[in-house]
């Protein structure tokens, strides 16, 4: 067509040229694409029927080489011309079946260049095809290209039925193809967990799995690990999610449960993944059944995990299920100890165990004291040594070991608590009337005197202990207990006992009380006698005639033998000396204070006997029922 006007020769030229383009085009003859893109992207581009048959022309070149600048400018066409896209659309349509992927890197690039959702069902159907040839005639590489190729295509594309539909579709194949079984797991994992059920349903694909993949998901016997590293966290949550559902925890080891532990602690973990197979929901498997399965390796990981993390619900999940208090006990204390929470707020869990009836107190006393132990019994761990005191003084009949008893005491002492230094005595002095070794059995008095002396109340209970103690030993055992604490420094008190003790055993002899009462009545007759043929009054002069005396006593010769003469005339000498020097040993009224006084004094318990004659007088007091039961215990 000749256009005619003002000569300009460059104007003329290009006319020229797009007049023999547009014959070209019309004729069907062979055009190059950098010319028809160039007319049509013109500033006077071909108009009606011609520019149809430019489009059609560039459409096709596109279909042909995947050129995404061609495909752009023919879609934009379509978007501006409805004439152009009925014509263009038969001739995708025709395409389809038997190029659907050419249509589709056509449609794919009008997106990509400018998204519009008028595209969107061409796209799906282009997919839908391409998936049908590659799942139908392809190798399987080919089959996982085009399903990852949909997978990752942008969420507003919608292309998430048309991936189902293939995952699906391609499932029969996978059953004699592990390697593209694995891979269509893989995708429905990230992508497509609607297929992911019915894939992992399907024994015969799981049968083809290949290598560790296979063994992992099918036998749940593998390396879980070298399946996250290789094939991503969906994969490894859902090998992991099945095992716990199943109970089956060989592949739970220390380095999984912490690796599915850190997943689920920092919601690390793919939202595309059903709940059932995310993180949360294994450690929940766990919490609630972990016990009937997981090895104790794997039980000792999770519990510090839990602990350490203040998950306490999840533990008292875990310590609440059948023998779990039983399984987890010999751990707990180091799962405590290195959780590195305050000992106040491992003391608060604890106390929660307890509470639900899932630890018994004996099992608390065991877990405080080896929690204490791994703390050296250090200062700071004093609130631990408490509630240990707290728990043998609620509980008396928990056994604990002398040396953990020590501990307590040892730290009491440097903390000066006086709760737990009670209750370490108490069991130390319990543990010493079992002690045979007199030597040890004195060495142990002193030292619990030199490490509970500072408190008055562990002082009493080691003198109220030593006064019963003694009570139940023989004469002999008790003289020599009395040697060997001659000279102790700070066990005063506890020699004063047992010489007192020995006084009352020496003064009754092998005598009952009963008789013991008879020959004092004796002796006071006899005394009594003596003072009063003897002992006249101040007022009257006693004269004493020995001829008389003798004259008496021979006329009753009779009545006595020689040899009881003799027995009669040295008790009567040692009786006299024994009176002489009872008399002596008697305590001195001091001054201003009568002796009548110091008497009462004696007898009331207030003033205690420093000789036979005072002890005489106690004795008195205490059985004429004059001493308060509080003073005779001073």
């Amino acid at each position: 067509m000749i256009r005619l006007g003002r000569f300009n020769p460059v104007e003329d030229s290009l006319v020229i040229e797009r007049d023999t383009l547009d014959m070209q085009v019309l004729a069907g003859e062979p055009v190059p694409a950098e010319a028809l893109k160039a007319a049509l992207t013109a500033s006077t581009p071909p108009e009606d029927g011609l520019l149809d048959l430019y489009a059609e022309r560039l459409l096709l070149h596109a279909l042909d080489t995947r050129d995404t600048e061609a495909a752009g400018i023919v879609t934009r066409l379509m978007d501006a011309h409805p004439a152009v896209d009925e014509r263009l659309s038969r001739i995708l349509t025709d395409t389809l079946h038997v190029q659907p992927d050419a249509v589709y890197a056509v449609i794919r690039a009008r997106l990509s260049d400018n998204p519009d959702p008028r595209w969107l069902p061409r796209l799906k159907l282009a997919a839908l095809f391409s998936l049908r040839v590659a799942i139908n005639d392809g190798t399987p590489e080919t089959i996982v290209n085009w399903l990852t190729l949909v997978a990752r295509e942008p969420a507003n594309y919608e292309l998430s039925d048309v991936l189902h539909y293939g995952i699906l579709a391609a499932q029969p194949r996978a059953h004699t193809d592990g390697e593209l079984g694995r891979q269509l797991i893989v995708l429905a994992a990230k992508r497509d967990p609607a297929a992911l059920e019915t894939l992992l349903a399907d024994a015969d694909l799981l049968a083809a799995l290949p290598n560790n993949f296979g063994r992992v998901l099918r036998e749940m016997d593998g390396d879980p690990l070298q399946l996250l590293q290789a094939r991503g966290t969906e994969v490894f949550l859902v090998a992991m999610a099945r095992a716990a559902r199943t109970g089956n925890g060989v592949m739970f080891t220390p380095a999984v449960v912490s690796q599915v532990w850190e997943l689920y602690i920092n919601n690390n973990q793919p939202t595309a993944l059903p709940a059932d197979y995310r993180a949360e929901a294994i450690v929940q498997e766990w919490a609630k059944h972990g016990i009937q399965y997981l090895s104790r390796e794997a039980l000792e990981r999770l519990l510090a995990l839990m602990i350490a993390h203040k998950r306490d619900d999840l533990v008292m999940q875990l310590i609440h299920q059948a023998e779990g208090a039983k399984t987890l006990l010999p751990f707990l204390a180091n799962a405590l100890e290195s959780s590195q929470r305050a000992i106040n707020d491992m003391l608060d869990l604890i106390s929660r165990i307890i509470a639900a009836g899932d630890l018994t107190p004996q099992q608390a006393a065991t877990t405080y004291t080896t929690m204490l132990n791994d703390l050296e019994w250090r200062k700071e761990a004093l609130p631990l040594a408490q509630q240990l005191a707290r728990t043998l003084q609620q509980h008396p009949s928990i056994p604990v070991s002398r040396e953990t008893a020590w501990h307590l005491l040892n730290l009491a002492a440097e903390t000066r608590d006086e709760l737990t230094a009670r209750v370490a005595v108490k069991r130390l002095l319990g543990d010493q009337e079992t002690v045979e070794d007199d030597n040890q059995l004195v060495e142990d008095m002193r030292r619990v005197n030199t490490q509970g002396g500072w408190s008055e109340a562990t002082r009493q209970l080691l003198t109220n202990w030593w006064r019963g103690f003694v009570r139940g030993l023989p004469l002999a055992r008790l003289q020599r207990l009395e040697r060997l604490l001659d000279g102790k420094r700070g066990l005063d008190d506890e020699r004063s006992i047992l010489q007192t003790v020995l006084a009352v055993r020496r003064m009754l002899g092998q005598h009952s009380l009963h008789e013991f009462a008879q020959q004092v009545n004796a002796a006071f007759s006899v005394l009594e006698a003596l003072a009063d043929s003897f002992d006249l009054s101040s007022k009257r002069t006693f004269n004493f005639d020995a001829a008389a005396v003798r004259t008496e006593l021979d006329a009753r010769n009779d009545e006595i033998s020689p040899q009881e003469r003799q027995v009669l005339a040295n008790n009567l000498k040692e009786l006299a000396q024994l009176i002489a020097t009872m008399g002596d040993n008697r305590t001195k009224a001091v001054l201003m204070r009568r002796g009548d006084e110091l008497d009462r004094d004696l007898m009331s318990g207030e003033q205690l006997p420093h000789s036979a004659v005072d002890a005489m007088k106690w004795l008195s007091g205490y059985w004429a029922g004059m001493q308060d039961s509080e003073e005779a215990e001073t």
